[in-house]
Protein backbone atom coordinates (compact mmCIF):
# COMPACT_ATOMS: atom_id res chain seq x y z
CA UNK A 1 0.00 0.00 0.00
CA UNK A 2 1.32 3.43 -0.93
CA UNK A 3 2.22 6.03 1.66
CA UNK A 4 -0.23 8.44 0.03
CA UNK A 5 -3.12 5.99 0.49
CA UNK A 6 -2.25 5.50 4.16
CA UNK A 7 -2.09 9.27 4.61
CA UNK A 8 -5.45 9.72 2.87
CA UNK A 9 -7.09 7.18 5.20
CA UNK A 10 -5.53 8.83 8.25
CA UNK A 11 -6.66 12.30 7.15
CA UNK A 12 -10.17 10.99 6.55
CA UNK A 13 -10.47 9.60 10.09
CA UNK A 14 -9.03 12.72 11.70
CA UNK A 15 -11.58 14.81 9.77
CA UNK A 16 -14.36 12.38 10.72
CA UNK A 17 -13.41 12.73 14.36
CA UNK A 18 -13.91 16.47 14.11
CA UNK A 19 -17.48 15.93 12.88
CA UNK A 20 -18.47 13.58 15.71
CA UNK A 21 -19.61 14.34 19.21
CA UNK A 22 -16.62 14.62 21.53
CA UNK A 23 -18.18 12.33 24.13
CA UNK A 24 -17.45 9.10 22.28
CA UNK A 25 -14.78 7.37 20.24
CA UNK A 26 -14.84 6.54 16.54
CA UNK A 27 -14.71 2.79 15.93
CA UNK A 28 -13.40 1.49 12.60
CA UNK A 29 -13.86 -2.26 12.01
CA UNK A 30 -11.12 -3.45 9.63
CA UNK A 31 -11.61 -6.89 8.09
CA UNK A 32 -10.27 -8.91 5.19
CA UNK A 33 -9.31 -12.43 4.27
CA UNK A 34 -6.31 -14.29 5.70
CA UNK A 35 -3.11 -12.68 4.43
CA UNK A 36 -4.90 -9.58 3.14
CA UNK A 37 -2.82 -7.24 5.28
CA UNK A 38 -5.54 -6.00 7.64
CA UNK A 39 -3.26 -6.00 10.71
CA UNK A 40 -0.42 -4.28 8.87
CA UNK A 41 -2.66 -1.63 7.32
CA UNK A 42 -4.40 -0.95 10.63
CA UNK A 43 -1.04 -0.32 12.28
CA UNK A 44 0.11 1.93 9.41
CA UNK A 45 -3.05 4.04 9.53
CA UNK A 46 -2.89 4.21 13.32
CA UNK A 47 0.70 5.46 13.22
CA UNK A 48 -0.13 7.99 10.49
CA UNK A 49 -2.98 9.37 12.60
CA UNK A 50 -0.77 9.64 15.67
CA UNK A 51 1.85 11.44 13.61
CA UNK A 52 -0.79 14.08 12.84
CA UNK A 53 -2.41 14.30 16.27
CA UNK A 54 -0.30 12.76 19.01
CA UNK A 55 -1.53 9.47 20.44
CA UNK A 56 -5.24 9.65 19.60
CA UNK A 57 -5.47 6.32 17.74
CA UNK A 58 -5.03 2.73 18.86
CA UNK A 59 -5.45 -0.72 17.30
CA UNK A 60 -7.50 -3.43 19.01
CA UNK A 61 -6.72 -6.83 17.39
CA UNK A 62 -9.28 -9.62 17.35
CA UNK A 63 -6.39 -12.08 17.75
CA UNK A 64 -6.29 -11.25 21.45
CA UNK A 65 -9.66 -12.96 21.79
CA UNK A 66 -8.45 -16.40 20.68
CA UNK A 67 -9.45 -18.94 23.28
CA UNK A 68 -6.28 -20.01 25.14
CA UNK A 69 -4.86 -23.39 24.22
CA UNK A 70 -5.96 -24.72 27.62
CA UNK A 71 -9.56 -23.94 26.67
CA UNK A 72 -9.29 -25.64 23.28
CA UNK A 73 -7.59 -28.70 24.77
CA UNK A 74 -10.51 -29.09 27.17
CA UNK A 75 -12.98 -29.36 24.27
CA UNK A 76 -14.56 -32.65 23.26
CA UNK A 77 -12.16 -33.08 20.33
CA UNK A 78 -9.00 -31.18 21.33
CA UNK A 79 -6.99 -32.30 18.30
CA UNK A 80 -9.63 -30.94 15.93
CA UNK A 81 -9.93 -27.76 18.00
CA UNK A 82 -6.20 -27.09 17.71
CA UNK A 83 -6.17 -27.89 13.99
CA UNK A 84 -9.04 -25.46 13.41
CA UNK A 85 -7.69 -22.72 15.63
CA UNK A 86 -8.72 -19.47 13.96
CA UNK A 87 -12.23 -20.69 13.10
CA UNK A 88 -15.05 -18.53 14.53
CA UNK A 89 -15.82 -20.96 17.36
CA UNK A 90 -12.19 -20.87 18.57
CA UNK A 91 -12.62 -17.22 19.59
CA UNK A 92 -14.28 -15.69 22.61
CA UNK A 93 -16.75 -13.89 20.36
CA UNK A 94 -19.02 -12.77 23.20
CA UNK A 95 -16.04 -11.32 25.06
CA UNK A 96 -14.85 -9.58 21.90
CA UNK A 97 -18.20 -7.88 21.30
CA UNK A 98 -18.59 -6.93 24.96
CA UNK A 99 -15.12 -5.37 24.96
CA UNK A 100 -15.76 -3.32 21.81
CA UNK A 101 -19.01 -2.10 23.37
CA UNK A 102 -17.09 -1.10 26.50
CA UNK A 103 -14.48 0.71 24.40
CA UNK A 104 -17.21 2.62 22.61
CA UNK A 105 -19.32 3.48 25.65
CA UNK A 106 -16.57 4.17 28.20
CA UNK A 107 -14.60 6.89 26.44
CA UNK A 108 -13.65 8.60 29.71
CA UNK A 109 -12.13 5.45 31.19
CA UNK A 110 -9.14 3.21 30.51
CA UNK A 111 -10.22 -0.09 28.93
CA UNK A 112 -7.60 -2.85 28.88
CA UNK A 113 -7.84 -5.36 26.01
CA UNK A 114 -5.88 -8.52 25.20
CA UNK A 115 -3.23 -9.02 22.53
CA UNK A 116 -1.86 -12.24 21.08
CA UNK A 117 1.66 -13.46 21.83
CA UNK A 118 2.66 -15.42 18.72
CA UNK A 119 5.81 -16.73 20.41
CA UNK A 120 3.82 -18.21 23.29
CA UNK A 121 0.84 -19.08 21.09
CA UNK A 122 -1.68 -17.62 23.51
CA UNK A 123 -3.45 -14.36 24.30
CA UNK A 124 -1.99 -11.92 26.81
CA UNK A 125 -4.72 -10.34 28.87
CA UNK A 126 -4.82 -6.58 29.51
CA UNK A 127 -1.89 -6.07 27.13
CA UNK A 128 -3.28 -2.98 25.38
CA UNK A 129 -4.65 0.05 27.21
CA UNK A 130 -7.28 2.09 25.40
CA UNK A 131 -7.06 5.40 27.25
CA UNK A 132 -9.38 8.44 27.26
CA UNK A 133 -6.86 10.09 24.92
CA UNK A 134 -7.55 7.45 22.28
CA UNK A 135 -10.41 8.84 20.20
CA UNK A 136 -10.03 6.62 17.12
CA UNK A 137 -10.00 2.84 17.58
CA UNK A 138 -9.20 0.50 14.70
CA UNK A 139 -10.65 -2.92 15.50
CA UNK A 140 -9.09 -5.42 13.13
CA UNK A 141 -9.86 -9.06 12.57
CA UNK A 142 -11.16 -11.65 10.17
CA UNK A 143 -14.69 -11.70 11.59
CA UNK A 144 -15.17 -7.99 12.27
CA UNK A 145 -17.79 -7.71 9.47
CA UNK A 146 -19.63 -11.00 9.98
CA UNK A 147 -23.43 -10.68 9.82
CA UNK A 148 -24.14 -13.46 12.34
CA UNK A 149 -24.43 -13.21 16.11
CA UNK A 150 -22.63 -12.12 18.12
CA UNK A 151 -20.17 -10.63 15.60
CA UNK A 152 -22.87 -8.64 13.81
CA UNK A 153 -23.20 -6.32 16.80
CA UNK A 154 -19.87 -4.77 15.81
CA UNK A 155 -20.92 -4.02 12.24
CA UNK A 156 -24.47 -3.01 13.13
CA UNK A 157 -24.29 -0.55 15.96
CA UNK A 158 -20.80 -0.42 17.44
CA UNK A 159 -18.61 0.49 14.45
CA UNK A 160 -18.84 3.80 12.61
CA UNK A 161 -16.92 2.50 9.60
CA UNK A 162 -16.44 -0.95 8.03
CA UNK A 163 -13.24 -1.21 5.99
CA UNK A 164 -12.68 -4.33 3.92
CA UNK A 165 -9.08 -4.96 2.85
CA UNK A 166 -8.99 -6.39 -0.66
CA UNK A 167 -5.65 -7.70 -1.97
CA UNK A 168 -4.82 -6.36 -5.41
CA UNK A 169 -2.69 -9.46 -5.99
CA UNK A 170 -4.23 -12.68 -4.61
CA UNK A 171 -1.06 -14.65 -5.36
CA UNK A 172 1.02 -12.27 -3.24
CA UNK A 173 -1.55 -12.49 -0.44
CA UNK A 174 -1.39 -16.28 -0.54
CA UNK A 175 2.40 -16.22 -0.48
CA UNK A 176 2.37 -13.97 2.60
CA UNK A 177 0.22 -16.53 4.34
CA UNK A 178 2.53 -19.40 3.38
CA UNK A 179 5.61 -17.59 4.66
CA UNK A 180 3.79 -16.51 7.84
CA UNK A 181 2.93 -20.12 8.73
CA UNK A 182 6.50 -21.27 8.14
CA UNK A 183 8.02 -18.37 10.10
CA UNK A 184 5.64 -18.90 13.03
CA UNK A 185 6.44 -22.61 13.17
CA UNK A 186 2.90 -23.66 12.26
CA UNK A 187 4.28 -25.66 9.34
CA UNK A 188 7.76 -27.11 8.69
CA UNK A 189 7.82 -26.29 4.99
CA UNK A 190 5.80 -24.97 2.06
CA UNK A 191 3.83 -28.18 1.64
CA UNK A 192 2.79 -28.14 5.28
CA UNK A 193 1.85 -24.47 5.08
CA UNK A 194 -0.31 -25.05 2.01
CA UNK A 195 -2.05 -27.97 3.69
CA UNK A 196 -2.77 -25.80 6.72
CA UNK A 197 -4.18 -23.05 4.50
CA UNK A 198 -6.45 -25.53 2.70
CA UNK A 199 -7.86 -27.12 5.84
CA UNK A 200 -8.16 -23.96 7.94
CA UNK A 201 -7.43 -20.49 6.53
CA UNK A 202 -9.35 -21.06 3.29
CA UNK A 203 -12.42 -22.24 5.22
CA UNK A 204 -12.25 -19.31 7.63
CA UNK A 205 -11.74 -16.81 4.83
CA UNK A 206 -14.69 -18.20 2.86
CA UNK A 207 -16.92 -17.88 5.91
CA UNK A 208 -15.84 -14.29 6.53
CA UNK A 209 -16.39 -13.39 2.87
CA UNK A 210 -19.77 -15.10 2.54
CA UNK A 211 -21.27 -13.70 5.74
CA UNK A 212 -19.86 -10.18 5.73
CA UNK A 213 -21.87 -7.01 5.88
CA UNK A 214 -21.50 -4.40 3.13
CA UNK A 215 -18.33 -2.37 3.73
CA UNK A 216 -18.41 1.39 3.92
CA UNK A 217 -15.01 1.40 2.22
CA UNK A 218 -12.94 -1.13 0.27
CA UNK A 219 -9.22 -0.61 0.67
CA UNK A 220 -7.01 -2.22 -1.96
CA UNK A 221 -3.67 -3.52 -0.76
Amino acid sequence: MSESTVDELAQYLVALLGEHEKSRRIIVAVAGGPGSGKSYISQLVCQAINNKVEDIAVVVPMDGFHWPRSHLLAMQDPEHAMQRRGAPWTFDSEGFVATIKLVRDSSSKVVCVPAFDHAAGDPVFDAIAVTPQHRIVLVEGLYAHVSEEPWVQVGQGLADELWWIQPADSAASYERLVQRHIAAGFAPDRKGAEERIARNDALNGAYAEQTRLAATRTVFN
